[in-house]
């Protein structure tokens, strides 16, 4: 799997969690506020289950988008520590091909700026 389809599968994980937490605290909400019009005594016990509800979700969401963010992050690293291991090696191997191919990206460059 490439990074960047990683952080695509990613980004649409957490926006799907995201949504679903919204979603949910929206019905406890309504269900805080249905019980709060039935009886105050048990609004009072609704209200910290919905607000501890919400806290152990939040929690859980921030403990996975971390958990997400940081298995990207490694995975980048380890992809762009590859990618330039390979350049080294292209460079100490042969050394005249990767100067040629440099001066030719500088040859292009200066054309692109010209116009």
């Amino acid at each position: 799997m490439t990074t960047r389809a990683a952080k695509s599968a990613a980004a649409e994980e957490i926006a799907a969690i995201e949504e679903l937490m919204s979603d949910l605290e929206k019905r406890l909400r309504r269900l805080s506020g249905s019980a709060r019009s039935e009886a105050s005594g048990a609004s009072s016990e609704v209200g910290d289950f919905v607000s501890e509800a919400l806290e152990r979700i939040t929690s859980r969401v921030r403990d996975s988008a971390a958990g997400v963010t940081q298995s990207l992050t490694e995975e980048a690293t380890r992809v762009g520590s590859d990618a330039f291991k390979k350049l080294t090696d292209e460079v100490e191997n042969r050394p005249l091909m990767m100067l040629a191919v440099a001066a030719g990206i500088g040859f292009l460059i200066g054309l692109a700026n010209r116009r």
